[in-house]
């Protein structure tokens, strides 16, 4: 057994990817039971998983996932895939697996509380007992392919399945044949039973991976001359094709392992911060070297400019990482959800490559959850509810990701009923958020925005799914803290659609430096509209409020008082605008953020700070937060 201590973090990352992975094959599998691909992916995570476990010394996890194992290397041997009771067991040992890995991950020991026995009686109910010619056909004898081989260009990875006819009385030579008729296309990458032991081999079943030029008619017609098969399938293996390099193989799987490293998260967090520090000292150098005279100065500042805006930006893109890792639990998550509340659900991804700062997705996954169970459970209707709608009884639920200017936004769409307004302005009417008169006038966009009042909900009673008092508007809070924002938007009984709009990072921003009464404050840049002189406009003042006349509308001005000569016009939430009153311009600055304790950003409305090259600390201003109610009878 090697040190836990010192090994701990290694399997944690690896133990998460392949629960991952195995989440897509069950619910892969159950779509399509005859997807061998995923068969192969269970068998694969679970013999991966034996030995990690084992390692480690984590004798139960090792147990249930040798158990599967076992049982998927006869399940994947039959031609109709599992029986369906399997996807229920799968997703037990699923949930198994996940809690004693994160109660591993939380000093506990999640391995002495796992009971692998019942799980285990129920995966052996799935497959007959081994006979003593399966035994000899065990995954010991098996020779799995690197599904991330380099291939040359024109060869393609072929996947060979043949049945061995039941009269064939030497199962051992015919899998000899087969594997030497399909040496003649190519290179023999793996086989079951493995190539090079095929002597012990007594089962019915022989799997080939070829890489070759031939298509797969032909592998298929070679095979097929050995004899004595009641069935062959040729298809073609999916994988991240890489071209081959120059030099032999081994050299180009050496390439391949050096291509990627594991960095703790904590060393990045220190390199952010490093480059925060470099930032800060090349600006105070840069404003040195414009008051010297020194010849060449100005030019070796430049030069040092440019290469450490280049290590900043490389620095940032290394801590990004693809939303792919918070969409891959949501599958699983739908399919559950679906079974439970008895409704059929298409689920939809699109952009799941894009890229966002690795603390924001970390902290992206509840707010997702949160809003694809509010679709499933009030969004989507049962099968007969469709139907009598004119709707397909499937509905979908689309989940996407796509990069809008320096954000990234996320939505969350659904083709159910959407938002009822009468049940919104009933409700928010019985909990004393509106009178009965606001009630009658509210519209499909106040509805939505209803739903963000503290604790609000429609659900009639608390369930694990909905109605437990933690509502839309954690949502908006929880994404606010990473400085974004979220908006509803919905048609009845088309449906409704939630956009998570949030910054491509947390390490730096573009923003327009302000001092008030002395002390700077950073407004992000593109929430800049523009700036005003407030000499050169008259400020009005409607039931005692300051506003700003701009362009044929009038906008709150904040903060304003006779020590405020400037005025910045701001997009703040729900597209309104407003104008925030400063006492100076400072210019504009790229500013390395640092986030702040929610109870010191929520009181004084910042939403991260950032230190200036002098020492001071900038609040970055939370525009978010800037919504002020508009006096009665001004326009908005």
């Amino acid at each position: 057994m090697i040190d836990q201590r010192e090994y701990l973090s290694a399997f944690l990352a690896e133990a998460r990817e392949h629960l991952q992975q195995l989440g897509l094959a069950i619910v892969r599998i159950e779509a399509a039971p005859e997807d061998q691909l995923a068969a192969d992916t269970i068998f694969r995570v679970a013999h991966s998983l034996k030995g990690m476990s084992g390692a480690m010394g984590y004798a139960a996890i090792a147990e249930l996932t040798h158990a599967m194992e076992d049982v998927f290397e006869l399940l994947r041997q039959r031609w109709g895939g599992p029986p369906t009771d399997a996807i229920d067991v799968l997703s037990a040992c699923l949930d198994a697996l996940e809690t004693a890995v994160e109660q591993i991950a939380d000093g506990i020991d999640g391995d002495a509380q796992l009971e692998p026995a019942p799980l285990v009686e129920r995966l052996r109910r799935l497959a007959r007992e081994r006979t003593p010619a399966q035994e000899l056909a065990r995954d010991g004898d098996a020779a799995l392919p690197d599904l991330t081989r380099a291939l040359a260009p024109g060869e393609s990875l072929l996947h060979v399945a043949a049945e061995l006819a039941d009269a064939c009385q030497m199962p051992a030579v015919r899998a000899f044949m087969i594997f030497e008729a399909l040496r003649v296309h190519g290179e023999l990458v793996g086989g079951v039973p493995a190539p090079d032991t095929v002597e012990r081999f007594a089962g019915r079943r022989v799997e080939a991976w070829v890489a070759t030029r031939s298509d797969a008619s032909t592998l298929e017609e070679s095979v097929r001359a050995v004899g004595e098969l009641a069935d062959v399938r040729v298809r073609e293996e999916t994988l991240v094709r890489r071209p081959a390099t120059a030099g032999s193989d081994g050299a180009a799987r050496a390439a391949r392992a050096g291509a990627t490293v594991r960095v703790d998260a904590e060393r990045l967090d220190e390199l952010l911060h490093l480059m925060g520090e470099l930032v800060q000292h090349r600006t105070t150098v840069e404003a040195l070297a414009a008051e010297a005279a020194l010849p060449g100065l100005r030019q070796a500042v430049q030069r040092l400019a440019r290469t450490s805006q280049a290590l900043q930006e490389t620095v940032t893109r290394v801590r990004m990482v693809p939303v792919e890792s918070v969409f891959l639990r949501f599958p699983r998550v739908v399919r559950d959800l679906a079974t439970r509340l008895g409704k059929q659900v298409e689920l939809r991804m699109d952009g799941a490559d894009t890229e966002l700062d690795r603390t924001v997705v970390d902290a992206l996954g509840d707010p997702l959850v949160h809003l694809v169970r509010n679709a499933l459970d009030h969004g989507l209707e049962t099968p007969a509810e469709r139907i009598a709608a004119g709707k397909p009884p499937t509905g979908v639920l689309e989940l996407s990701a796509r990069h809008a200017g320096g954000h990234v936004v996320i939505s969350v769409r659904d083709d159910g009923r959407g938002i009822d307004p009468e049940l919104i302005a009933h409700t928010a009417v019985a909990r004393g958020l509106l009178d009965v008169e606001a009630a009658e006038g509210l519209d499909a966009v106040g509805a939505a925005e209803l739903l963000f009042a503290q604790g609000f909900s429609t659900a009639p009673t608390t369930t694990d799914v909905s109605g437990r008092g933690v509502g839309m508007d954690a949502v908006r809070a929880s994404v606010r803290v990473l400085g974004g924002e979220v908006s509803l938007m919905s048609e009845p009984d088309t449906g409704t659609c939630a956009q998570l709009r949030l910054p491509l990072t947390l390490a730096s921003i573009a923003a327009l430096l302000v001092e008030v009464d002395e002390l700077p404050y950073a407004i992000p840049l593109d929430r800049v509209v523009r700036t005003v002189r407030l000499d050169a406009v008259e400020v009005r003042t409607v039931r005692g409020a300051p506003l700003l006349p701009l362009g044929g509308e009038l906008l709150p001005l904040l903060d304003h008082g006779p020590e405020r000569h400037y005025a910045v016009v701001i997009n703040a939430v729900n597209g309104r605008r407003v104008a925030l009153a400063v006492s100076a311009l400072e210019g504009q600055r790229e500013l390395v953020t640092r986030r702040l304790p929610r109870s010191v950003s929520a009181r004084a409305g910042a939403a991260a700070g950032a230190v200036l090259p002098d020492g001071q600390v900038a609040l970055v201003v939370d525009c978010d937060a800037l919504s002020p109610g508009q006096p009665e009878g001004v326009p908005a």
